[in-house]
């Protein structure tokens, strides 16, 4: 399948993922691409965390949006490459949109561990998620590259590795 849309998901979409997003844009050199972040719940629009917010300008990344977003129906084609940034975010996704094509963050940049999430946190927790966000997007670029240009890359691979993820993580619960 190829993609042309990348929607980075969490929660409430206030940090993690519009993270994520705007850390993705600043990296990302290639085609053309859509790319948004999303929450799986959003109750009302929120502005996005103002210590998130910070530590983006910190490293000199503009936001492209400042508040909250959830993610529709419309958001997710066939083309739509999801991106959670935590395995509850992703199962939580998949349960809404069990046709959506998605994975963790983590699983495309080979990682063990999600991104550390900084909620209620001080500066420096929100420091060391985005070190956490920067690293696996710069790891994963090459194989959502390959993704988003229909190589063979196996997903099933992936997919596999996301099963035993979720039977080795004592909170995953049917």
């Amino acid at each position: 399948m190829r993609f042309d849309r990348i929607v980075f998901v969490c929660g409430d979409n206030t940090c993690l993922s519009m993270i994520a997003e705007n850390v993705f844009i600043n990296r990302y050199e290639g085609e053309r691409l859509y790319v948004a972040s999303r929450g799986i719940v959003v109750l009302f629009e929120e502005p996005c965390n103002p210590k998130a917010e910070a530590v983006l300008a910190k490293h000199g990344i503009e936001m492209v949006r400042t508040t909250s977003m959830e993610i529709r129906s419309g958001d997710i084609t066939d083309s739509t490459l999801v991106i959670a940034l935590k395995a509850k975010d992703r199962d939580r996704f998949c349960s809404r949109f069990p046709y959506a094509t998605a994975y963790t963050l983590a699983v495309l940049a080979d990682e063990q561990e999600d991104v550390w999430d900084p909620y209620g946190g001080t500066e420096e927790d929100y420091e060391r998620c985005y070190e956490d966000i920067d690293r696996m997007i710069d790891k994963a670029i090459p194989v959502i590259k390959r993704m988003l240009a229909n190589d063979d890359l196996d997903s099933s691979q992936l997919f596999e590795q996301e099963i035993m993820e979720d039977r080795q993580d004592d909170s995953f619960r049917m």
